[in-house]
């Protein structure tokens, strides 16, 4: 006999999960649009502990449902065609995401990594501008002669 309250709960963490994985490609999404913006670029911080609130969500969800499956009263050979299906269906979808957001993520890698080299750039530009105006300037402060006779 089948359990039917319990496997309407696996569905519905499974659909949790997937809106946690929906709510994650976004967020990533937004962060490739903020790479793409300077003045949107200083907003990656809080899209990233967004991603990360995420990413904890979707463990506490795979947590749920490792302990009602643990729980042991719901095997997924036991599960009815229909929630089988709904279930199946969602992990598709959750696939095609991460899929996504892997190719995402490449891009926000390829993307920082330039970032950093531009950034390193003007950082050894300065420093060789800094450099080279020390080499020009002229001493601020005054030093006694050397050959003078200063006892007297």
């Amino acid at each position: 006999m089948r359990d039917i309250k319990e496997e309407k709960e696996v569905c519905a963490f499974v659909e949790k999960k997937l809106a946690h994985f929906k709510r994650y490609l976004s967020v990533t999404e937004k962060m490739k649009q903020a790479f793409g913006n300077e003045e949107e670029i200083n907003n990656l911080g809080s899209l990233i502990s967004k991603r990360q609130d995420c990413i904890n969500k979707i463990d506490r969800v795979d947590l749920s449902i490792k302990n009602l499956i643990k729980g042991g009263s719901v095997r997924f050979s036991r599960v009815s065609n229909k929630y089988k299906g709904m279930i199946d269906g969602y992990l598709l979808k959750i696939k095609d995401i991460m899929t996504t957001v892997d190719l995402m993520d490449k891009e926000l890698m390829v993307m920082a990594k330039q970032k950093g080299e531009g950034i390193k750039t003007e950082v050894l530009k300065t420093r060789n501008f800094r450099q080279a105006a020390r080499g020009y300037g002229g001493s601020t402060g005054y030093n006694t002669a050397r050959f003078l006779d200063t006892r007297r």
